[in-house]
């Protein structure tokens, strides 16, 4: 009766990690950096319990600024680059990459990007590292890079 099982990412009690142990009294929480964090089962059913990777995958949300000089297509064709090229983005639920806002010094890009809930953190790491790349690779600029 648990909204959650051994293996699956949860958050509570200000706790993030994964579900090491479900016991009768307590439920014991690996957590990302390596901490055992012991929760009383009282606890849980009476706290919301966030189950980071009770669906299989997350979102994952990245919004960028440009200025106003730089094209959105060129924009738009470097991210599609770096999902192809980093083989860890969900085609469902679909993607959604957007114009995000308009301001007067430029325009923001908003990414919705799909991917499994487990390694949620790696997985974006590495997909943001391969966009920064991509990104300077094709001559674009984010404020404040040089």
């Amino acid at each position: 009766m648990k909204p959650f099982r051994v293996g699956d990412n949860i958050l509570t009690q200000g706790q993030e990690g994964t579900v090491s142990e479900i016991r009768i009294f307590h439920t014991i929480i690996i957590t990302y950096d390596n901490r055992r964090v012991v929760v009383p089962n009282s606890k849980l059913s009476n706290e919301v319990i966030i189950n980071l990777s009770g669906s299989g995958n997350r979102r994952l949300d990245i919004e960028m600024k440009f200025g106003n000089a730089i094209d959105y297509e060129q924009v738009k064709a470097s991210i599609d680059e770096a999902i192809a090229d980093a083989g860890t983005i969900l085609d469902d639920p679909p993607r959604r990459i957007g114009i995000s806002s308009l301001e007067a010094d430029g325009y923001k890009v908003m990414l919705n990007l799909w991917i499994d809930a487990h390694g949620f953190v790696d997985t974006k790491m590495t997909f943001q590292e391969i966009l920064l790349q991509r990104l300077k690779g094709s001559g674009l600029k984010l404020p404040g890079m040089a």
